[in-house]
């Protein structure tokens, strides 16, 4: 039970979860590090197997990021309040078993209120939390390694120890002979057993006499016999012998040669080895709050926060001052500029934005309330950005941005079951043609021969490969200024297995966010597909019939293809099929 147990939601944490994996593993070793509860096999109970995955770890830590607490799921229901959603159910399990809970924000997102959790949650909000970023990203993890570091060298209780009790103080000078005195004390001798003591000395002098003078003789018979005293030994039988027969005279009730004034010598109780608490006072001297001292913080001030609603987006402008960084949540989140700004956003109903701004262990935030204005010119309109990006290759400066022939891109796959693809894979760029791109997809380990598609990135399409499954335009971001580009609807969508027929997607730019793969960190546009279909099974197909898609993909410009995407399958009863992210791990010029 020392391990390390990181607990996250992949719509809004994947990739810090991910990196900050791989700092937590080469620090503490990977043995130590825990991240997602994969191997649970059919049939057994997953509340289970993850209570018993959190318990075999010291600290879980609880990665929250802008949605972890509104993330709905296909049905649009929060996900929290779903008692079987994993992070519902990892959290709740550590809290209730005493597991030390590390709240750890990323992405500029804040603390949850009490009032937003389930009851088994709420307890969450009294942890002390720490934030991370990228941009101060061996800073901030620093301080949770410490953190960590501190908890784990820190013994596990053993309540065994705690009850050891003290034994009780023992004086430490003679204890008096004698029934009825308390240790320590002398034993008070009535009159008259002051008298019996005298009378009875007085009666041994004269044996006591004779034993002297018997036992001057032998003395003075064995050295005129030049032998060793090698029979002293018969010393005490005569001794005895005397004693015997004296003894039918009177036996005293106590021993008379150990008298009670003789035999108590003043009890040496000061010399009791208590001086122990100097040295327990010793560590006292030592003032670590001194080593930092307090510094005066200026508290950020937001001194305007503005928006300009059009049809399906805003333009939200602010002005900040005194800030170290700054937060625009639901989105686009982290924003770059600490002072002042103006940022386009997607809406599609009534958005509440909230700006937060921080300075060392300040925050100030500010929210404010935008609704779409409703507009004619809402129809769609892919043609216009399309006709601009889809130039030739040697087209001059816009070819800069498109696919050449011999680029490549590694990717990184991973998924939510054991079966999931989860190895790397490389596609290559055979040919291109208008914005029509041939690629050739390859296994790293060699398995599968290399697979070829073609993909038109002047508009919305999908790709079908045999490995990886089903794709979204991965062009897109090259050939269509997204920027600009609205919702699109009733796309032609192929069949996802040749069972479950009859799809049609709908695609939507979310705006731009601060996303970390393991290539590296980019500025992406933020995408969002959802294919449908009416569900045509029966009730005993409905756990394994698809009947709902979401890709959301994170496009890149400078790197021409996506940099991450993520693709989630549900089912007709509402449950996750299939959850599978791919994230890009290397780009390669021709």
């Amino acid at each position: 039970m020392d391990g390390i147990f990181i607990s996250y939601r992949r719509d809004d944490s994947a990739g810090y979860a991910g990196r900050l994996y791989d700092r937590l593993a080469a620090h503490f070793g990977a043995d130590r590090v825990f991240m997602d509860v994969e191997g649970i096999e059919p049939g057994l109970d997953f509340v289970v197997a993850i209570e018993e995955a959190v318990g075999s770890c010291r600290v879980l830590i609880a990665v929250i990021g802008d949605e972890w607490t509104n993330s709905k799921d296909a049905a649009g229901r929060r996900r929290l309040d779903d008692p079987n959603d994993f992070i519902r159910l990892e959290t709740g399990s550590a809290l209730q078993r005493g597991i030390r809970v590390v709240p750890v924000l990323v992405g500029g997102a804040v603390m949850p209120l009490a009032n937003d959790l389930p009851d088994e949650l709420k307890a969450l909000t009294r942890r002390q939390a720490i934030e991370i970023n990228h941009k101060q990203w061996e800073a901030s993890t620093g301080e949770l390694i410490r953190t960590l570091e501190s908890i784990l060298k820190a013994p596990a209780a053993d309540p065994a120890a705690s009850e050891v009790k003290p034994q009780a103080d023992v004086p430490a000078g003679p204890v008096t002979t004698g029934e009825g005195a308390a240790p320590g004390e002398k034993k008070k001798v009535a009159p008259d057993e002051q008298g019996q003591g005298n009378s009875t000395g007085k009666r041994w002098i004269a044996p006591a006499a004779a034993v002297a003078v018997l036992l001057a003789g032998i003395g003075l018979w064995l050295g005129q016999g030049d032998r060793k005293s090698t029979t002293v030994p018969e010393a005490p039988v005569v001794a005895k012998a005397v004693e015997s027969s004296v003894a039918k005279l009177a036996r005293p009730a106590s021993k008379p040669e150990r008298p009670p004034v003789v035999e108590e010598r003043p009890p040496a109780t000061p010399v009791v080895a208590t001086p122990a608490p100097p040295p327990a006072a010793m560590p006292a001297p030592v003032v670590k709050p001194e080593e930092r001292p307090a510094i005066a913080v200026a508290a950020p001030l937001i001194r305007e926060f503005k928006a300009e609603a059009a049809a399906q987006r805003a333009r939200l402008c602010y002005r900040v001052s005194d800030a170290e960084s700054l937060t625009l949540s639901p989105r686009p989140g982290e924003l770059r500029n600490l002072g002042e700004d103006c940022v386009v956003v997607m809406i599609d109903g009534p958005t509440t934005f909230t700006l937060l701004a921080r300075n060392g262990g300040k925050t100030v935030r500010r929210t404010l309330a935008v609704a779409p204005k409703p507009s004619a010119a809402v129809a769609v309109q892919p043609a216009a950005p399309a006709s601009t990006a889809a130039a030739p290759a040697g087209s001059g400066q816009a070819a800069a941005a498109l696919p050449v022939r011999g680029e490549r891109w590694v990717y990184k796959a991973s998924g939510k079951w054991p079966t999931s693809f989860k190895q790397r894979f490389e596609i290559v760029v055979q040919s291109v043609a208008d914005s029509l791109v041939t690629d050739e997809l390859r296994v790293a380990d060699g398995s599968g021969g290399p697979e070829l598609r073609r993909s038109r990135g002047s508009k919305p399409d999908f790709v079908a490969w045999t490995v990886i499954g089903m794709e979204f335009s991965p062009y897109f971001g090259a050939y269509v200024d997204l920027a600009r580009q609205g919702s699109l609807g009733s796309l032609p969508t192929p069949d996802f297995d040749s069972q479950w027929r009859d799809w049609h997607s709908s695609v939507e730019v979310l705006g731009r966010e601060s996303v970390s793969v393991p290539a590296g960190t980019f500025d992406a546009f933020k995408v969002q597909v959802w294919s449908n279909r009416r569900q045509t099974g029966s009730a005993a197909t409905m756990q394994v019939e698809p009947v709902r898609v979401r890709f959301v993909v994170w496009y890149a410009p400078q790197v021409k293809r996506y940099v991450r995407l993520q693709r989630t399958v549900v089912s007709a009863n509402n449950s996750e099929m299939e959850v599978d992210l791919f994230e890009l791990v290397a780009h390669r010029s021709p």
